[in-house]
């Protein structure tokens, strides 16, 4: 803008004058302050409507991101428990597998102590009769 604009249109000098009168009595930042008869009650009224609706807004915006990181953590954490119960399910696949190998080598392992038992009790039994019949012929 240029000065001889300013100085030589009526309404841009007196703003300016009124601008600078401001300054003088009241120091730069009361001059930036809007005038109280320049806020009306409608103006108010309706200031106020904005900003409840922007509050409501935010609150929409807060809640919806809320929601999303609700359901990025519920999703980190099913597949966490998802990754844990497949690792679970395999070892007890592999468990269970192996039982009734292991059951048939107890088993198998049992006969044998079984006749290993029979075999130690026949030994027994026979020992002792045979040292029955050395004490009786001793004389």
């Amino acid at each position: 803008m240029s000065t001889w604009f300013v100085y030589n249109t009526p309404a841009f000098n007196a703003a300016i004058r009124n601008a600078m009168g401001d300054q003088a009595q009241h120091g730069r930042q009361a001059a930036a302050l809007p005038r109280p008869e320049r806020a009306t009650p409608a103006g108010l009224h309706t200031d106020l409507a904005l900003a409840r609706e922007e509050i409501q807004e935010l609150k929409r915006e807060r809640d919806a991101l809320k929601r999303r990181v609700q359901l990025s953590l519920s999703a980190e954490i099913d597949n966490a428990a998802h990754t844990d119960l497949v690792g679970r399910i395999h070892y007890l696949e592999r468990q269970n597998q192996a039982l009734p190998r292991d059951f048939a080598e107890a088993h198998a392992r049992a006969e044998k102590l079984a006749g290993q038992r029979e075999e130690a009790e026949e030994t027994i039994g026979s020992l002792r009769l045979a040292l029955r019949e050395a004490m009786r012929a001793v004389p």
